[in-house]
């Protein structure tokens, strides 16, 4: 039993004399109202300070507050007005009632701010302070109302000296009149007790002639209830409502009694207890404690503990009213002259940082404990008070930090250095929910929002960091809803899911993680490294930044209060859950062959009103009554017992200590128990527990001590494994748990553990995902294994399943045997399942293309029977030799054409033969022609098509497929009878009748057309071919008689007559290089050779055709040669475009097949290319790069054939030196320009310039011109240059400017594949859209960069 601690007494605050309170109504309210013998009233705060002293016009006859607290309204018998006072604003109104006399009594209604006063003479008053509004209501009673109370349904009932009762409306209305039989008092309005619960409340009591309760039921008004006592109590003093319709009543004898109101136990007693000896004078109840007030005492009562006293104190003055405050933390009581505040429920407030808490030992006063020694103290079984500190004020939130402690109420908070000094005051925008603080800052959470700040005003450099609001703008709409701080991180949670952590040192954001659902709470660890989280869900979530892995906490059920972690070191991974009654300690495995997650260890019970503060090594410090704090060893660490003297007793206290230290990894210490309990089961439990835990060494010593050689052996191949998957799911392997082990072997990178997890799977017939992981990881061995998966399936009669798995298997056809068994077993496969699955047909066909698989068919053959598919199945047992099942089942259908079709299947093909000619007597050709088709007589079915049916397409078709000779013959004799003698002459090409062929040709002026079918015809003889070209030889078609006689082999004679045709020169020339390159003979190559160039008939031919033979020919570089010579004549005729094109396509060409481009054809094409690019560089204003070009073109202005062509090249030359301040190259090639040779032909509006050019020689030196590095050597080379003088490497051009290419910013164009510069390229293309070399369309977008620039280099160029 504990006495109340007195918060503070007020001696004599009305004089001597009778001395009345009231406490403030209303959530959050604790002003005190006080009246007595001196005809005020005073207002008192919560620390006992006097606010406000009011004079009445006498004696206070009753005062109430309003249920909100906003209000105070004071009568007195002395004026028939009501003194209203404003707590807010502190100021006073007087309200006339409307009436003469004087007011009796007062009660507030809910809602809205009407007031209820009652006369002396029965009269009423009703007052709206919103609206001002006074209904005064005459007679209401004959006598003196003496109490007044409203409903929350604002239903007014008045009790009146005229012994009657009224229930009212809040219009003043009366609803009802009830008479009673003695006086009423103490006007109560409660809810009853029923099975049914009906809101709102529908019962009014009151006590009769102070000796009996009366009930009246608003519901059941019918039936009241009145409840006389024992006379021995004496006199009703007081009564209270409390819990679910319980009453608490006090007696002037000094007993207190409880009754319940339900209809099934009213008039009985759930306790009474006798507290007072002489006199009873009040009670009042908050929640489950009562006061009684007697005998000058205050004493305390547990109502749910059958009244038992819980405390007792003897106050000054005595003790003859109390009650409790709005929250129920504060008691009052008043006696003679004196009134006294005790503080009976302290706020739990509480905070801890690393080995320190703090707890609120009084409403205003803390005390620091130290729970756990540091450094050299001595080691100290309890917590020790370091000091006690007086708070400026009485807090809401507490936190502690490693210097401080930070108090909040309200919107303020005040930061209170613990070594002494001034707090420092902060206000935040709203009322602060949370409060933490570490090191040097301090958290406050308010109104969904964050206010990181420094503790101690920052230092000038460091200002802005002095403080910071979270949440950032990214996550506006989130609202925080709670808070943790470390020395090292910032932590909040949002309704959003978000857990953001913002690093201190660092001052910005340090891990970002977003949950499925919104969090509640979040508690983390001394280093912030880890936390426990509670969601919407009520969920206990465990969250590792590092990883950003997210695992349960599964076993704890009830409303989470609170989570610690273990400040020890080695107790790291522990933590421990609060809910109501009990701590759930946990282990956080971070690494383990189950993967992150957490386990219950176990649960230990605690008393309700503590709260856990601290966990140190199994040891939770907790928060207690009154600010106490206790040590309370956790089950899970409990040693009791061990040493136990009944040897059954121990053991079984030892096996359960194991259990408990394989939980927490404690494995060193679970080995001197396994020593000492030695058993094997044990052991294994051990070994399991350390490999679980990826702890092989250690499990290598255990299955040592066991003589387990495979295991150490399997274990110490584990240790070589560096990859965290491939070890747990090798671990895992070792736990006999498979399917563990696949997962983490399909985790881990690819590779070796893929490999491991097929076999894996493979091994334990888990076909499904053995075949998943083939087709990702193993594709080579995803057909077997869908093969077996396939049939593991089909043996689950799951048979669409295992169709898809079959058709899955089948592997690409290479021709091995091993393949083809595969196949046939997967085709095997699906005739079943397809047969099953009701795709009858495809079944069928299936086993039908292997036939020579007696079983299979004979399997298939009786699916479908079970089917009654009777047709096909007599199919398929007849392929499989079966005939007399065949025939049966045709009987059974009484399919007879099908039991006649069986019947030369059972003796021999001739059959087919006879039935068809059968059919064909009867007219019936259509099922002839199938029989003869069904014997093989192509022959017939042709000729059955052609007389009888005249379906000439199928006729053909038929010749076509079956390559029939005879059958063509008779087609070509039908072609010939219809006058169609193209027709005819082809298929008698076909029917080889080459010579029946020749002499229609020939009848009918085709023997062109007879000569090319003859050319299509791989069976055409040469002497064929060579009675054509005779024939053609005759008629001096020297083309067709020398395409013929070519087709024929004889080159000589096909040559001879090719060389001499006329008008079709460009068909003959081609076939006499055809010839050429098929003969093989340099003589008939020297003598096209000679035709080409002319020397037979002095005129030569076009060079294409000479560059086309030697491409034939494969003489690359012969044709790489005739290329120079056609672009020599194209810049003849001044076409130096199309010059370079043919010079481009020839390269192309080369390059295509691997071949030297010969360096005379490279010069010419870049010398082309540049002098084309110039005209592209002049429009772009690029005139420099056009200098250098022309520069270059100019010192080999020889390869250009005419004099007008050179004198232009150098003009231009000039012009553009001059124009791009390139003094000394324009002068130097004025002075060339002016030689005769060229000073004639130069043009007249240039003559001036040129002329002013060689006079005025720049006195200057002339700059070096601008270098790129050489792709070859890296060595500085002229940007114009094409070879470097270093290397003496010949460099590729580029394409886009004329200058050769650099290796750092190297491309290609992808049509044409000439290289170039990037950055001008695709300048270039972005302007031009096309490239200057094949004039394609290129969208510059498609360009990339080119790292190995060997592959443009052509190092292998040849001469």
């Amino acid at each position: 039993m504990t006495a109340p601690k007195l918060l503070y007494t007020i001696e004599q605050p009305h004089g001597l004399g009778e001395l009345y309170f009231s406490w403030q109504k209303g959530e959050g309210r604790s002003l005190l109202a006080t009246t007595g013998t001196d005809a005020t009233v005073a207002i008192h705060d919560r620390s006992g300070q006097l606010i406000e002293r009011m004079k009445l016009q006498g004696l206070c006859a009753g005062m109430e507050w309003d249920n909100d607290g906003d209000y105070l309204a004071a009568i007195t018998p002395n004026t028939n007005s009501v003194l209203l006072w404003e707590c807010h604003s502190n100021k006073r109104l007087n309200v006339e009632t409307g009436l003469r006399e004087a007011p009796s009594c007062l009660a507030w209604g809910y809602g809205e701010p009407m007031l209820a006063i009652g006369t002396q003479k029965g009269n009423l008053a009703l007052y709206n302070h919103h609206t001002t509004k006074r209904i005064p209501i005459i007679g209401k009673h004959t006598k003196k109302i003496t109490s007044a109370a409203w409903n929350k349904d604002n239903i007014l009932v008045l009790a009146s000296e005229d012994k009657s009762l009224s229930i009212n409306n809040a219009d003043g209305d009366t609803l009802r009149v009830i008479s009673l039989r003695d006086t009423p008092n103490d006007l109560q309005c409660s809810e009853m007790k029923a099975d049914e619960r009906v809101p709102g409340e529908n019962t009014i009591s009151l006590v009769v002639g102070k000796r009996t309760l009366y009930l009246y039921n608003l519901l059941n008004p019918d039936n009241p209830i009145e409840l006389a006592f024992q006379q021995r109590y004496g006199a009703i003093v007081a009564y209270k409502w409390y819990g679910d319709g319980y009453i608490l009543i006090g007696f002037s004898a000094g007993f207190v009694i409880a009754i319940s109101t339900h209809i099934k136990e009213v008039g009985e007693e759930l306790f009474q207890v006798r507290n007072h000896k002489e006199t009873l004078t009040d009670v009042a109840v908050f929640n489950g404690q009562a006061a009684s007030c007697g005998d000058s005492h205050l004493k305390l009562i547990s109502v749910w503990n059958n009244g038992e006293v819980s405390g007792s104190v003897l106050p000054p003055g005595g003790a003859e009213r109390c009650a409790w405050s709005s929250d129920g933390r504060l008691l009052a009581t008043a006696g003679r002259a004196y009134l006294n505040v005790y503080v009976t429920t302290l706020p739990a407030l509480y905070a801890a940082y690393g080995t320190r808490v703090i707890t609120l030992t009084s409403l205003s006063e803390a005390t620091l404990y130290q729970c756990i020694p540091v450094g050299d103290e001595e080691a100290k079984s309890e917590p020790v008070v370091l000091a006690t500190y007086a708070l400026p004020l009485e807090p809401q939130l507490v936190a502690l930090g490693a210097a401080h402690v930070v108090l909040a109420r309200d919107a303020g908070a005040w930061l209170c250095a613990l070594g002494g000094g001034a707090p420092r005051q902060r206000r935040h925008p709203a009322a602060v929910d949370a409060l933490r603080a570490a090191g040097d800052y301090c958290a406050a959470l308010s109104a969904g929002r964050a206010l990181l700040h420094q503790i101690e005003p920052p230092e000038p450099e460091n200002s802005e960091r002095d403080s910071i609001t979270f949440p950032e703008p990214h996550m506006q709409d989130a609202v925080i809803t709670d808070i943790q701080l470390t020395s090292d991180f910032f932590i909040f949670v949002t309704d959003q899911g978000h857990i953001e952590y913002f690093g201190i040192e660092e001052w910005r954001n340090s891990v970002r993680y977003k949950h499925t659902c919104g969090i509640r709470n979040v508690y983390c660890d001394i280093g912030g490294t880890r936390a426990c989280i509670v969601d919407e869900r009520r969920r206990v979530l465990v969250y590792c930044p590092a990883s950003g892995e997210m695992c349960a906490v599964p076993n704890v059920t009830g409303p989470i209060k609170g989570v610690i972690w273990d400040i020890c070191l080695s107790e790291r991974n522990v933590f421990a859950v609060h809910t109501p009654d009990a701590v759930h300690t946990c282990y956080l495995s971070a690494h383990g062959t189950a993967g992150p997650h957490a386990t219950l260890v176990h649960t230990t019970a605690v008393p309700p009103d503590t709260a856990p503060l601290l966990l140190f090594s199994g040891d939770v410090y907790c928060y207690g009554p009154q600010g106490a704090v206790l040590k309370i060893p956790l089950d899970s660490h409990n040693t009791s017992g061990l040493a136990d003297p009944d040897p059954e007793k121990r053991l079984a206290n030892q096996r359960k200590h194991i259990e408990k230290l394989l939980l927490l990894r404690r494995f060193n210490e679970a080995w001197l128990f396994c020593d000492a309990v030695d058993e094997e089961g044990l052991w294994r439990k051990l070994g399991e527990a350390a490999i679980a835990e990826l702890n092989a060494e250690f499990a290598i010593r255990v299955y040592t001590r066991l003589s387990d050689v495979a295991m150490v052996w399997a274990l110490e191949d584990a240790l070589h494994i560096e990859d965290l998957s491939i070890l747990c799911g090798t671990l895992s392997a070792c736990l006999n748990q498979g399917s563990a082990a696949a997962r983490w072997l399909e985790g881990a990178p690819a590779g070796a553990g893929a490999l491991a997890a097929l076999e894996l799977h493979c091994a334990r017939g888990d076909w499904g995902s053995a075949h998943t992981l083939a087709l990702q990881a193993c594709p080579a061995a995803a057909p077997l294994v869908a093969l077996h998966r396939a049939r593991h399936t089909e043996l689950l009669a799951d048979y669409h399943e295992a169709l898809s798995f079959y058709e899955q298997s089948i592997m690409p056809d290479d021709g091995t045997p091993k393949v083809k068994e595969h196949n046939e077993k997967c085709e095997a496969g699906i005739a079943r399942m397809s047969i099953r699955c009701g795709d009858f047909i495809r079944g069928v066909t299936t086993a039908m293309k292997h036939a020579h698989d007696i079983e299979l068919l004979k399997d298939c053959a009786q699916l479908l029977e079970d089917e009654k598919q009777y047709n096909h199945a007599a199919t398929l047992y007849d392929h499989a030799g079966n005939t007399e099942k065949a025939a049966s089942l045709y009987i059974k259908l009484k399919s007879w054409l099908k039991v006649e079709a069986l019947l030369p299947k059972i003796n021999s093909p001739s059959i087919h033969i006879q039935y068809a000619k059968a059919k064909e007597a009867e007219g019936r050709y259509h099922d002839a022609l199938k029989s003869y088709l069904k014997a093989g007589d192509y022959e017939a079915a042709i000729r059955l098509n052609l007389e009888k049916l005249d379906d000439i397409d199928e006729a053909v078709n038929l010749v076509q497929e079956t390559k029939s000779v005879q059958g063509a013959k008779m087609v070509a004799n039908y072609f010939q009878n219809s006058d169609d003698p193209s027709s005819a002459i082809k298929f008698l090409v076909m029917s080889l009748c080459y010579d029946e062929a020749f002499q229609l040709a020939r009848k009918n002026g085709k023997l062109h057309l007879y000569g090319e079918i003859l050319i299509q015809t791989s069976q055409a003889r040469p002497e064929d071919f060579r009675s054509l070209a005779l024939h053609f030889e005759g008629e001096k078609n020297h083309l067709l008689a020398g395409k013929f006689f070519f087709h024929a082999g004889e080159y000589n004679k096909a040559m001879s007559h090719l060389l001499k045709t006329g008008g079709e020169e460009d068909e003959a020339i081609s076939v006499a290089i055809d010839a050429a390159a098929a003969s093989d003979d340099e003589r008939l190559t020297r003598r096209l050779i000679e035709y080409l160039l002319g020397e037979t008939d002095g005129t030569p031919r076009e060079p294409k055709h000479l560059f086309r033979l030697y491409m034939a020919k494969r003489q690359f570089t012969e044709a790489a040669k005739t290329a120079v010579i056609i672009a020599g004549a194209e810049c003849r005729s001044g076409n130096y475009r199309s010059a370079r094109d043919v010079l481009r396509a020839m390269c192309v060409s080369l390059r295509a097949r691997g071949l030297p481009v010969p360096r005379d054809m490279r010069h010419a094409a870049a010398t082309l290319h540049a002098y084309i690019l110039v005209r592209t560089h002049v429009r772009r204003g690029r005139h420099e790069l056009a200098a250098q070009l022309l520069c270059r073109t100019a010192k080999d202005v020889s390869f250009f054939p005419t004099h007008q062509h050179q004198v232009s090249i150098l003009t231009s030359a000039v012009i553009e030196c001059l124009r791009a301040g390139l003094k000394h190259q324009a002068h130097h090639w004025a002075r060339v320009l002016m030689q005769p040779e060229y000073r004639a032909q130069i043009d007249p509006k240039y003559v001036k310039k040129v002329e002013s050019a060689v006079r005025h020689l720049p006195r200057a030196a002339a700059p070096a011109p601008p270098c790129a590095p050489c792709p070859q050597c890296a060595a500085p080379a002229p940007a114009a240059a094409l070879r470097c003088a270093r290397c003496e490497a010949t460099l590729p051009m580029c394409i886009a400017t004329g200058l050769h290419i650099v290796k750092e910013d190297l491309t290609a164009c992808p049509e044409c594949d000439f290289p170039a510069i990037y950055s001008e390229f695709t300048e270039l293309l972005q302007e031009e859209g096309k490239c200057p070399m094949c004039g394609e369309n290129v969208d510059y977008r498609r360009l990339v960069k080119i790292d190995d620039v060997s592959a443009y280099m052509d190092l292998n160029t040849t001469e």
